[in-house]
C-alpha cells in the first residue's frame, strides 16, 4: 500500500507529458536503477486502477495535514513570511473539469450530461482551498459537488484547519451577513475581505457614498448580532470601486494603505490554482471514479507542500527563489525517496535532489508588471452578447 501511496502522488504531480502506463514505468524504472526500491517491477495502469479502489481518498487528506504540520515544524523562522507578525490565509474556490464518466457524473455534477438540455458540458467539481499566501503553501482543501458549491458555506468547513491568530482573506464573492456573524465568533484572529460598492450591505453603500477614505461600520442583520467593523475604499488598478471589511480595528498598528496592499497578496492562491490547472495539468485526471479524482486533488497538495518545503531549505533570502514547477516535477520523478527500501542510499539521493531543485529558478523582474485583464480564448457568446445590449438599452 505504501508504493500505491507513492504511485499516486507521482501521478498527480507529474505534468502532462506522459499517460499513466508510461508515468509509473519511468518511476519504477528510476527507483530500481537508483536503488531505492532494488526489485521494483512496474505494474499495468489496470493494475493501479483495481488497486487504488481500496484505498480511501481520507488517508490523502489526513497525510497532507501531516505534511503541513511538518512544514511548519521545519520552516526557518523569517520576517518575509508574515505580515506585522502574523501568518496570512487566503482563501478562495475554484470549478475543476472532471472526466466525462457516468460516475464522476452521478457523483459530482448529475445535471451535466447530454440529456439535459443545453447542459452537455463536461462534469464539474468545486475546489475550495486554504492557502499560507507568504510561505505558498496550501493548508486544507474542500471538494463539493455542483449541487451542494457554496464557498461561503466552504468556508466553515475550512475554518477548523486554520492557524489561531493570522489573518484571512477573501475576495469579493463571500460577504455576507452569516459568514461574518461565523467568522466573529469562531475565529480567534483577523480577517478581511472585499466586498462591492453597491448592491450591497446598506452600512456600506452609506459609507461610499459619504465620500469617506475609512470609517468605522455597524452591520445588522435581523438574524444576527451587530457586527462592528473597519471599511477602507479599495481603487483597483482598472479604476474599479469597492470596500475592504476588516476586523483589523487599530488603524496605527494597521495603516489603510498597508491592509489594502495586504488585500492583493491574496491573488498567490489564484497562482495556486494556475500551477495545479496550467503547469501540472490536473484536470487531466487517471482515474474516472469519485475516490480517485479525490485522491488526486488532495494528492498534489501532498506533494505541493513537500516540495515548497524543499525549496525553502535551499532559497538563500538574497538570491532567487528554485521555481515551483521543476521542484514538483523533479520531486515526482524520485517519489520513491519517500518510501525507500533502502535509507542509506535515499540519503544521497535526497541530497542530489535538493540541489537539483535548488539549479533552476525563478528570477522575478526588476520592474514590477503592470496590471492585464484577464482574457478569454473563446469567442463572445452572441446569445449573451445581445442580451448585454438589450438590457443596456433597457
Amino acid at each position: 500500500m505504501p508504493t500505491l501511496f507513492v504511485v499516486l502522488l507521482s501521478l498527480s504531480a507529474s505534468g502532462k507529458h506522459q499517460g499513466v502506463d508510461g508515468k509509473v514505468g519511468a518511476l519504477f524504472r528510476q527507483a530500481r536503477r537508483s536503488g531505492l526500491w532494488p526489485d521494483a517491477q512496474a505494474v499495468h495502469r489496470s493494475a493501479v486502477t483495481k488497486a487504488r479502489a481500496h484505498l480511501s481518498w481520507t488517508a490523502f487528506e489526513q497525510v497532507h495535514q501531516e505534511a503541513v504540520k511538518l512544514a511548519y515544524e521545519v520552516w526557518p523562522t523569517r520576517e518575509a513570511d508574515t505580515w506585522h507578525g502574523l501568518s496570512v490565509f487566503a482563501i478562495d474556490g475554484s470549478k475543476y473539469q472532471l472526466p466525462a464518466a457516468d460516475a464522476v457524473r452521478a457523483a459530482f455534477d448529475p445535471t451535466s450530461g447530454l440529456e439535459h438540455l443545453g447542459k452537455g458540458h463536461y462534469p464539474h467539481c468545486l475546489v475550495s482551498t486554504a492557502y499560507d499566501v507568504f510561505r505558498r503553501l496550501p493548508i486544507a482543501r474542500t471538494v463539493q459537488p455542483m449541487a451542494e458549491a457554496n464557498e461561503r458555506e466552504e468556508v466553515k468547513a475550512l475554518l477548523p484547519y486554520m492557524p489561531r491568530a493570522g489573518v484571512l482573506l477573501f475576495d469579493r464573492g463571500y460577504p455576507s451577513y452569516d459568514l461574518l456573524e461565523h467568522l466573529h465568533r469562531q475565529y480567534q484572529g483577523f480577517w478581511l475581505l472585499r466586498c462591492p460598492a453597491a448592491a450591497t450591505f446598506p452600512a456600506v453603500e452609506t459609507f461610499m457614498q459619504s465620500g469617506q477614505a475609512e470609517a468605522t461600520l455597524t452591520l445588522t442583520s435581523p438574524k444576527t448580532q451587530p457586527i462592528q467593523l473597519r471599511a477602507i475604499r479599495l481603487v483597483s488598478p482598472s479604476g474599479e470601486l469597492s470596500v475592504l471589511l476588516t476586523n483589523l480595528q487599530d488603524g496605527a498598528r494597521f495603516p489603510a494603505q498597508a491592509v489594502i496592499d495586504l488585500y492583493w497578496r491574496r491573488w498567490a492562491v489564484e497562482v495556486h490554482y494556475r500551477d495545479e490547472k496550467t503547469s501540472l495539468d490536473i484536470e487531466t485526471f487517471h482515474s474516472q471514479t469519485e475516490n480517485g479524482i479525490r485522491q488526486e486533488l488532495f494528492a498534489i497538495l501532498i506533494m505541493a507542500v513537500i516540495a515548497r518545503t524543499m525549496m525553502v531549505l535551499q532559497t538563500d533570502p538574497e538570491q532567487a527563489q528554485p521555481q515551483f514547477k521543476h521542484a514538483i516535477i523533479t520531486l515526482a520523478s524520485e517519489a520513491a525517496l519517500l518510501t525507500p527500501r533502502c535509507p542509506d542510499v535515499a540519503l544521497g539521493i535526497f541530497q542530489e535532489l535538493l540541489r537539483e531543485i535548488a539549479r533552476v529558478r525563478y528570477y522575478r523582474p526588476k520592474v514590477p508588471r503592470p496590471s492585464a485583464p484577464r482574457l478569454s480564448k473563446h469567442p463572445v457568446n452572441k446569445w449573451r452578447l445581445e442580451k448585454t445590449q438589450r438590457m443596456a438599452r433597457a
